[in-house]
């Protein structure tokens, strides 16, 4: 895979904690981390999301935190950085699978599930 100016992009998996609020399965990132390695994302976010708070406006809204939830993703690919300075993820393949994680009763629980197989 070559970058085009300056040398090759490495793949790599971006793991990130995401909050989720009624039926949105995302409505923001809380936090997210790049590795080299799946086996790094997976560890990061099975130590991280256990001990993720909410962001403070979700206690703030009319309902307080009632529908919200924190899940994790993890996806192979490589981070772009723009002109502007900005930095954005495309996965690649093209088809790389998204991971996902809950919390469930304080234990992080990858999907599928062995009972939804």
């Amino acid at each position: 895979m070559s970058a085009g100016i300056g040398g090759t992009l490495q793949a790599r998996f971006s793991a990130a904690i995401m909050l989720g609020i009624g039926d949105d399965d995302a409505v923001e990132c809380v936090v997210e981390q790049d590795f080299m390695t799946e086996q790094k994302a997976r560890q990061w976010i099975e130590q991280t999301l256990p001990a993720t708070r909410m962001p403070d406006w979700v206690y703030r809204r009319p309902h307080g935190a009632a529908g919200a939830f924190l899940f994790a993703i993890y996806r192979e690919g490589f981070r772009v950085h723009d002109d502007d300075g900005v930095s954005h993820w495309e996965e690649y393949p093209d088809d790389a699978p998204e991971h996902t994680a809950d919390l469930v009763d304080g234990l992080v629980t990858w999907w599928p599930r062995a009972e939804s197989r």
